[in-house]
């Protein structure tokens, strides 16, 4: 592993050797540490070098994994040199570095566009910068108050089905998180953050042909994996069975067999629950490609997991289930000594199914293909043998419910931009193309009203109302206006890529390899995977109506043909309700006291009808999803809140 620190100061004093001396102890576990004094500071880089040129006079210390068969002394220093910040949208990298360009008497910190490597900092105007790889090794700086954000926990603690723009704060005051795909210039004078991110527009033109985006897929899709994998001992991979997981493996020990190294180290973890069993798709892949296989437990103890994800990621955990999946994982690749371990961590974000192409087909109003779209859908959810001779009225019928799903949307957004006249004549028009009866819109409707009724009574989030008084909204930095200006003109939304879930799930599995020993590393989000999946056309991706085709065509020759024709995904809903009850029992007397801070933040009524749903066996657990992920996340919370550094 490896990691970046430092501190320049802004008002002329001397870097206390004290407060290098912390930063170093804290970050310690990412590797021997280099040092490069600078004007009025200090740069510091662990498990790597400085790049250093006399020049420029330009210092860089970077933690970067460099994605490049071109071999370049002074990467970052010289790319700065030709163009600025700007430059580094050329290097294809997980990389976060500081550059000291002693000229300007400026420091330049900037982040990969996807957030793979964690950078955060501490501003005091006229005083200091401080920065680093992990904000413990900012809270041991003698100037830096530990004062919990509130803001971030409204964030932390609201349910929503849409994406959450990644935001500079972070759970402390005063100390903020780099932006992916941005780049902060300080000195003197003052911060300025801006964006470098930017996607060739005709990058892709020359693909006319659903074959063509499969082709560059395979060919982008290994080069990721095959330069993540160059000069790594041991590789260790994820591998659930599911589409994902399966495509980085299956590609990573094919790259392996053809370079003769060592097979593949695959850990796969089993919940002991039926329904998350996905051996029948593990062992496909293991029959194929016959790679070091491991089955892997999480943590008993959830407990002791979420408190020690609290103190390697300086902040309550993030994943839904908690982290003793990973912490298992990462234990169980240590002891073999994999020295990487790649995952296909939410590839579907960045390799889309394509089902968006049905909203496509009706903003044109093209039904004649929507209708066959449709079928196209439902016939690839449904075993062979029923495909091949389905009983009629049961066809008819899911046809039904799956078009007035799609459709329903787009009418009701008919509804309020048409007169009445209009939109019935568009109903009786759409009903005859479809060949939908009156009885089953009739039966739609009922099911949306009743589910928005149902909707009314869930819980999105517990606040207290001292809370909601006391922490009002407020503007944000983030990457929403890149994501936006990256979005124009293309079929994928970047936002869908780039926000708060991926980032910090990549930030938090940043600090469990770096406390293991082991790099985690994320082919789907390789800047060139990204940016062929945010040009493909939807309806390449639907793929008559089987979905992701770039991975299903494009890998097709070395997934296991299960796995190819697998439709389903495993689901954790159950897993989530278990460890969710196991620990709320683990740890509610810690925090029934009137005095814990978490019910300054959250409502004990709100908080009870949580626990009431969580816990009730008559609920069907599939409704609990939301309830579970609540709890967990209070608690996560909770546990945080008690366990803050003091400083005096």
């Amino acid at each position: 592993m490896s990691g970046i620190a430092g501190v320049v100061r802004l008002d002329g004093q001397d870097v206390l050797e004290v407060d290098t001396a912390a930063m170093i102890n804290s970050l310690a576990h990412r590797g021997e540490v280099v040092r490069q004094a600078i004007d009025q500071g200090i740069l510091l880089a662990f498990g790597g070098a400085l790049e250093t040129d006399p020049a420029t006079e330009t210092r860089v210390a970077a933690d970067a994994d460099l994605f490049t068969d071109a071999e370049q002394d002074n990467l970052f220093a010289s790319m700065f040199a030709q163009g600025g910040p700007a430059a580094f949208n050329d290097i294809n990298a997980d990389f976060a570095i500081a550059l000291w360009e002693a000229s300007r008497q400026t420091l330049v910190c900037a982040r990969d566009p996807l957030g793979v490597k964690p950078l955060y900092y501490v501003y005091q105007p006229g005083r200091f910068f401080a920065f680093a790889s992990e904000i413990k090794a900012l809270l041991a700086l003698q100037e830096v108050v530990v004062k919990p954000n509130e803001h971030k926990f409204r964030e932390y603690l609201t349910w929503t089905t849409s994406y959450v723009p990644y935001s500079a704060e972070t759970f402390y005051e005063s100390i903020y998180s780099l932006l992916p795909g941005h780049s902060i210039q300080v000195n003197a004078q003052g911060l300025a953050l801006q964006p470098y991110w930017q996607i060739n527009p005709t990058a892709y033109r020359s693909l006319t042909r659903p074959e063509d985006y499969s082709a560059l897929f395979y060919d982008t899709f290994t080069a990721a994996i095959e330069r993540r994998m160059k000069g790594k001992k041991r590789v260790g991979a994820h591998l659930s069975g599911g589409l994902d997981s399966s495509s980085v493996s299956s590609v990573a020990q094919f790259l392996l067999e053809k370079q003769q190294r060592p097979s593949l180290h695959t850990f796969n973890i089993d919940t002991g629950l039926a329904s998350t069993d996905e051996s029948e798709y593990v062992r496909a892949f293991v029959s194929k490609w016959h790679p070091q296989h491991h089955t892997v437990q999480p943590k008993a103890n959830v407990l002791e997991s979420v408190l020690a994800i609290n103190h390697l990621f300086d902040r309550p955990d993030h994943f839904i289930i908690p982290s003793s999946f990973h912490l298992g994982v990462s234990q169980e690749a240590n002891q073999f000594g994999c020295d990487i371990l790649l995952t296909g961590h939410d590839g579907d974000s960045v390799i889309t199914t394509g089902f968006d192409f049905l909203d496509q087909l009706l903003d044109a109003s093209d039904w004649e293909r929507l209708q066959a779209a449709c079928h196209q859908y439902i016939d690839h959810r449904y075993p062979p043998d029923f495909v091949a001779n389905p009983p009629r009225l049961r066809n008819d019928d899911e046809f039904e419910r799956y078009a007035l799903s799609i459709l329903g949307t787009n009418l009701k957004k008919r509804f309020r931009e048409q007169s009445s006249a209009e939109f019935l004549a568009q109903v009786r028009h759409q009903k005859q193309i479809f060949g939908l009866s009156t009885v089953g819109i009739l039966s739609y409707a009922a099911r949306r009203v009743k589910a928005k009724l149902t909707h009314r009574t869930l819980l999105d989030s517990a606040f207290s109302e001292s809370f909601n008084q006391r922490v009002v909204r407020r503007p944000l930095v983030s990457t929403e206006p890149l994501t936006t200006e990256l979005s124009q003109g293309r079929p994928v939304s970047a936002n869908q890529v780039l926000n708060t879930t991926n980032v910090i799930c990549a930030e938090q599995l940043n600090h469990i390899g770096a406390h293991y020993g082991h790099a985690y590393s994320f082919p789907f989000f390789d800047k060139h995977v990204v940016e062929l999946g945010l040009a493909t056309p939807l309806e390449v991706c639907f793929d008559q109506g089987r979905g992701r085709g770039l991975i299903r065509n494009g890998l097709s020759a070395v997934l296991p043909t299960a796995i190819v024709n697998r439709y389903t995904k495993a689901n954790f809903v159950e897993y989530g309700n278990v460890s969710a009850q196991q620990l709320y029992q683990a740890t509610h007397e810690q925090f029934a006291l009137a005095g814990h801070p978490i019910w300054g933040v959250i409502d004990r009524a709100a908080f009870a009808k949580i626990v009431r749903v969580v816990f009730n066996a008559r609920i069907p657990v599939k409704q609990k999803t939301r309830y579970n992920w609540l709890l967990s996340r209070i608690i996560y919370l909770a546990l945080w809140l008690g366990a803050i550094p003091k400083k005096g």
